[in-house]
């Protein structure tokens, strides 16, 4: 199954994602209003559509962009960033508007916003 989900993942389309974490579908496209939508310049098509679906559907949409950085949505807002290595975070910095918390460990940074 583990196979699966990687090769799925290199295919256009979201991963459906159960409450107890099964997948349910994959390679979906989901209709969502980006109306209210803001994100930072830079951040594309997935980014968009995770934010959209996160605010229209009161789920918790992540993306993996290109660069390795994961990027957790919540109510159409960017709530925490994965930085995979540390050279990264001095390169691409974090997105986060407001209070946030950053932690590391070993070569991963989890930046998140404070409540």
């Amino acid at each position: 199954m583990r196979e699966t989900v990687k090769e799925l993942a290199q295919l256009d389309g979201a991963f459906i994602i159960s409450d107890d974490g099964v997948v349910v579908s994959a390679c979906r496209y989901i209709n969502a209003s980006a109306d209210g939508i803001v994100l930072s310049l830079g951040f594309g098509a997935r980014h968009m559509a995770a934010a959209s679906i996160s605010k229209e559907t009161q789920a918790v949409a992540v993306v993996v962009s290109e660069s390795s950085i994961v990027r957790v949505f919540d109510n159409g807002e960017l709530v925490a960033e994965i930085i995979p290595e540390l050279w990264m975070l001095s390169k691409y910095g974090h997105h986060l508007s407001g209070a946030f918390s950053e932690k590391t460990d070993r070569e991963i940074t989890v930046v998140s916003k404070k409540k």
